[in-house]
């Protein structure tokens, strides 16, 4: 009930700023989402992690908020994940101007879920390539609730140097709601200052620099009834895997994660076409921590980024073509350790410290790589403040392989991706735009495999089936139907209310399948 109450409250307040915000503008026109949606895709330093370059780009001044339900389930998904999501999400975003010459864009997320059937994991993310992740076999239900907040700002100098600043911060509570019975807590936060630098009228050049943040800690587990066969695992890479019947006893642990990183960015302007082109770099250093900093290992992660982005626009057709690449190359130390007790004879307190007495180097080690090409084609009104219609492809190819070493085994697995997109106008008058969305796509596996230097509950439970799911080529197809239309609750101020109703299905070999479906409501404010 209390969820309730905060989420009631937080749309009043973003609806009355953006009823005060619009009134005292004294503005007589409705906003247009299909417009707002071109001036995003005109922002192309957005797409990037500089802000300082988002002084190029022009989003009307003005709040989008929308509050939304939706339901995903089937029986094509990993063994470490639930057969089924149901969730509600509120999100706010606006574009906004402080001064003269600093802009702003601000973000809030609220996601409250129910993730059901869920097993062997008990953290916030079970694929995000740290080993050390630990949970039981005994498959419940997770409640999580995340909050993400985002501030951009941003300068419009009329100079060559212009600086921007990105700010983000989350967090979330990820609660188990069977025996046992784990609490989790995860805080995210991230610091990223940029400049940019204007060589000619025509070309510009950008430099960021990043630090992010991130802590998981689950102080403990408890049970309500007490089960002596139940056992609580701890991985460390692949198949290997310790569970202890009762290990949930006492058992605490968390991540500390520090990222460095940065980008440099250039771009290209011209009269009808834009350029733009990043490359970044980020390194992540993950502790695992348990009782008394006891450690089983360690993570470090090296993330390479690249994006190419050009826009046209002519004849009233905005074009969009994109190149994005990430490739990941991570690997984990183990750790071999002792627990000393040291008694201070004076005093008598004893005190206890684990002590790493030998380092497994990299004896787990982990690339990914995802490769991603798309185009869009937008058919602009002539007053561009709306578009009839909109079409798009894309292509890519995503793939990892996870390697385990002394003994060796090995899982990796690979698949190509395509799809088309379109958009229609079906509607537009003066009471309302309504606009049909659909896409449909694919994807081919082209190598998976697993060799296991070992038999274990591990590779018979989680490695086995997920090797079954990466082997299945798929299809899927997803629709949305949009109603805009204008609130003519306050003559004075425009208000666009929105309504979506959105679902689809991916198709799997051996007649797997993952729907999702949902429905949302919003306002768009000036």
């Amino acid at each position: 009930m209390r969820t309730i109450n905060y989420i009631a409250i937080i749309i009043a307040t973003l609806a009355c700023t953006g009823l005060q915000g619009a009134g005292a503008d004294t503005l007589k026109t409705f906003p247009s989402l299909e417009k707002r949606e071109m001036q995003k895709t005109g922002m192309q330093w957005e797409k990037t992690t500089n802000a300082a370059g988002m002084k190029f780009g022009v989003v009307e001044r003005g709040s989008f908020t929308t509050l939304g339900v939706y339901n995903s389930a089937g029986d094509y998904h990993r063994v470490q994940e639930g057969s089924e999501v149901r969730g509600l999400l509120f999100e706010t975003e606006r574009y906004d101007q402080l001064c003269e010459k600093i802009f702003v864009k601000g973000t809030f997320t609220f996601n409250m879920d129910k993730e059901y059937d869920k097993g062997w994991s008990d953290v916030s993310n079970s694929y995000n390539n740290n080993p050390f992740i630990y949970g039981s076999s005994v498959r419940g239900n997770y409640e999580t609730q995340k909050f993400d907040l985002g501030l951009i700002v941003y300068t419009k100098y009329k100079s060559r140097v212009n600086y921007g600043l990105t700010i983000d911060y989350n967090v979330a509570d990820i609660a188990r709601q069977r025996d046992p019975r784990s609490r989790s807590y995860h805080l995210d936060y991230s610091l990223i200052p940029s400049v940019i630098f204007e060589i000619t009228e025509k070309h510009t050049a950008g430099i960021n620099l990043s630090y992010r943040f991130g802590k998981e800690k689950m102080p403990g587990l408890t049970t309500i009834q007490t089960d002596p066969n139940l056992q609580y695992y701890t991985f460390s890479g692949l198949e290997h895997a310790e569970g202890r019947i009762g290990g949930y006893k006492g058992f605490s642990r968390q991540f500390l994660s520090d990222y460095y990183g940065g980008a440099l960015q250039y771009n290209f302007r011209g009269e009808e076409s834009k350029l733009l082109l990043s490359a970044g770099f980020d390194a992540r250093w993950e502790e695992t921590l348990g009782n008394l900093r006891q450690s089983p290992g360690s993570y470090n992660e090296f993330t390479y980024s690249f994006l190419a982005d050009y826009l046209l626009e002519k004849n009233n057709m905005l074009h969009n073509f994109r190149a994005e690449a990430t490739l990941r190359d991570g690997g984990a130390d183990e750790f071999r350790q002792e627990l000393i007790s040291e008694r201070d004879t004076i005093t008598g307190v004893t005190t206890e410290t684990w002590e790493t007495i030998y380092v497994y180097k990299n004896r787990f080690v982990v690339k990914t790589s995802d490769f991603r090409l798309s185009w869009s084609t937008t058919a602009i009104d002539s007053g561009k403040n709306s578009y009839r219609w909109a079409a798009g492809a894309e292509a890519g190819y995503e793939g990892f392989s996870n390697n385990y070493y002394l003994p060796h085994s090995e899982y990796a697995s690979g698949k190509l991706i395509a799809g088309v997109n379109g958009k229609i106008r079906l509607l537009n008058s003066s009471k309302g735009v309504l606009i049909l969305s659909a896409s449909a796509g694919a994807s081919l596996n082209t190598s998976a495999k697993l060799n296991m230097a070992a038999e274990s509950i591990v590779g018979t439970e989680i490695l086995s089936p997920d090797l079954e799911y990466h082997k299945k080529n798929t299809f899927r197809i997803n629709g949305e139907m949009r109603y805009t239309f204008p609130l003519r609750m306050i003559k004075s101020t425009p208000i666009l209310g929105y309504a979506s109703l959105y679902g689809g299905n991916i198709f799997a070999e051996g007649k797997a399948g993952w729907y999702t479906a949902g429905i949302s409501i919003g306002i768009l404010t000036l």
